[in-house]
């Protein structure tokens, strides 16, 4: 209110003041300035603060949460799901119903979840946590960003997500139907989340299109004598490099010397994991 009052004062009105009402005029509107750039400095790093908090108190109940439901898968089942719960409802204070932004807490400790159920050793799995729970940190205090960092962590999530996928089909021999389905709709959910900030309307196209591609692939890679491991690398390599592709082509820099160097670099991945890799035998 001082600050309008102050620009409602004109010139010849202020030089007709005495120099006591002008200069309590003058000191009134400095002290207005500093009080609420005070008020408004202070209400941010309150902000900042609690958010920090906030994000200390997620990754230590990760790591609570995960050791102590180590012994018992379904019990590890029902703790990540009520972590996710939990952290959904805390990040939609923050990001709103920004679901790219909402989807990748989520997507983490899924793919968190699925690697620990995957270790045996209880000196890896608590080496695990403690690394998961740093992780998770960073994504809850950098949520709504875009960069590097959060690129990562969706790329490694990604690539945990697709073991954790084969494994299921390895271990509990899923019908490959059914896991070219849970396929389609988890790459469909990593394109959601890859694409954060975009906004161009041939998005969703890019969306369906790469999800059925790897779901596609999927399908293909459940009937291939190799183990869970190599179909996720594989499945993995094809969905970076359509993701990458997508989004270079959003920002306007798909060039050929970054095809050519993408798919180097993946055919070099590929071959070396191929070439290396245990096949199962085709008949038992």
């Amino acid at each position: 209110m001082l600050r309008s009052r102050w620009r409602r004062v004109k010139p010849f009105a202020i030089a007709s003041l005495d120099k006591s009402r002008r200069g309590n005029l003058i000191i009134r509107y400095w002290l207005s300035i500093i009080v609420v750039d005070f008020f408004t400095e202070n209400c941010y790093n309150f902000k900042r603060m609690n958010n920090k908090i906030s994000s200390l108190i997620l990754a230590i109940l990760l790591v609570v949460i995960f050791w102590g439901s180590a012994s018992n898968y379904f019990i590890l089942m029902a703790a990540v799901a009520l972590l996710v719960i939990a952290v959904s409802a805390v990040n939609l204070k923050r990001v709103s119903y920004s679901w790219p932004h909402l989807l990748l807490p989520v997507l983490f400790l899924l793919a968190a979840g699925g690697i620990f159920a995957i270790f045996t050793s209880p000196q890896l799995r608590l080496w695990f946590l403690l690394l998961a729970g740093i992780i998770f940190y960073l994504i809850e205090t950098n949520l709504g960003k875009e960069g590097y960092l959060l690129q990562t962590v969706f790329l490694l999530s990604s690539f945990a997500l697709y073991v954790g996928l084969f494994s299921l089909h390895f271990y509990l021999r899923l019908n490959p139907g059914l896991l070219a389905v849970l396929s389609f709709f988890l790459t469909g959910l990593l394109a959601i989340t890859g694409f954060a900030g975009f906004s161009q309307p041939a998005k969703k196209y890019f969306i369906l299109l790469i999800a059925a591609v790897c779901a596609e692939i999927t399908l293909a890679l459940a009937y291939w004598p190799t183990y869970f491991m190599v179909n996720a690398v594989i499945l993995f390599c094809i969905f970076y490099l359509l993701w990458i592709f997508a989004v270079s082509a959003f920002f306007g820099k798909l060039t050929k010397e970054k095809i050519f160097l993408q798919l180097t670099m993946i055919g070099l991945v590929l071959i070396i994991v191929l070439s290396t890799a245990t096949w199962t035998p085709l008949f038992k």
